[in-house]
């Protein structure tokens, strides 16, 4: 991604003046899908993305540095989004991003499917974006990503009994395939978000503790039971082409922000696993015709 470096940078100041969310009612995607597009290599679109989305309407929200900013009387409150905006921008200024991350990512994770899995979508693009390398514009992206999931705060399902995983990561991994499979069964614009927040949360588990790590993925297991209520998963995906540089270009032409998400997605889910789920979930999403099967 390092070719993509001031693309994106400049792609973040310019959102930085965009609106949160959309007069629809929808979450504005600009800033998540150009760090999308920066891991598709398709850093040429980046600069046409970032002008669309920061065009968007909705009110821009600058950053409120409050003093005596009391967080926990704050959380979930939307209003108070400029304040959120500053305490992080200074808690990252103080402490860096990796301790911010490292605390207010489980903090938040009881929240996770806050926004349709948005808060924690956004969150973790911006965090792989400052880990690869560290800008203001990425560290401004950082502080409005958490303040973002911090206003809209609201618990989701209580997380069950945490069984011990030899490795969450990759189980999350797994869990994002078994959304993969019940996206396919029923393909819409809600199902395919259990997949990217899956593959966000395995984003963001490898920058908290361990036994935090642990919470995540019992979170991401009961937003999948709530999520996929009454889904069988699609055992055998239908053939499909690996979601390459032809999945990739139709979701760029696409203008769909959650297609080039959950395209990118799908790729680390399938490099991770060889699951044939990512790549069939990929191609449903770009609406790309399937290969026919070969014969014995």
């Amino acid at each position: 991604m390092s070719d993509t470096t001031p693309a994106l940078d400049e792609a973040y100041e310019r959102i930085a003046a965009a609106s949160f969310e959309l007069p629809n009612g929808f979450v504005n995607h600009g800033a998540m899908a150009c760090e999308a597009l920066a891991i598709l290599d398709c850093a040429d679109d980046i600069d046409s993305w970032a002008r669309r989305f920061a065009q968007a309407g909705g009110a821009s929200i600058a950053p409120v540095r409050s003093a005596g900013f009391e967080w926990r009387q704050a959380l979930g409150s939307y209003r108070r989004l400029p304040e959120w905006i500053g305490y992080f921008a200074r808690a990252i200024d103080d402490q860096g991003w990796e301790g911010v991350v490292e605390t207010w990512v489980p903090r938040l994770m009881p929240a996770l499917r806050t926004a349709l899995f948005h808060g924690a979508i956004r969150t973790a693009h911006a965090v792989r974006a400052i880990d690869t390398v560290d800008t203001p514009p990425r560290r401004g992206e950082l502080a409005r990503a958490l303040g973002y999931w911090a206003a809209r705060y609201q618990a989701g399902q209580p997380a069950g009994p945490q069984s011990i995983a030899d490795d969450p990561r990759a189980a999350v991994v797994r869990a994002a395939a078994d959304g993969a499979r019940r996206y396919l069964a029923r393909p819409n614009i809600v199902h395919l978000h259990g997949v990217t927040g899956a593959m966000a949360v395995e984003i963001l588990i490898g920058h908290i503790p361990a036994a935090e790590a642990t919470a995540a993925l019992a979170q991401v297991h009961a937003e999948h039971v709530a999520l996929y209520t009454g889904i069988e998963p699609v055992d055998a995906p239908d053939p499909a082409s690996p979601p390459g540089g032809e999945l990739t270009a139709a979701a760029v032409h696409s203008l769909d922000p959650h297609q080039v998400k959950l395209v990118e997605a799908c790729q680390r889910g399938l490099a991770a696993t060889g699951d044939p789920a990512f790549a069939a979930a990929a191609q449903t999403v770009t609406g790309l015709p399937r290969p026919m099967p070969r014969s014995p």
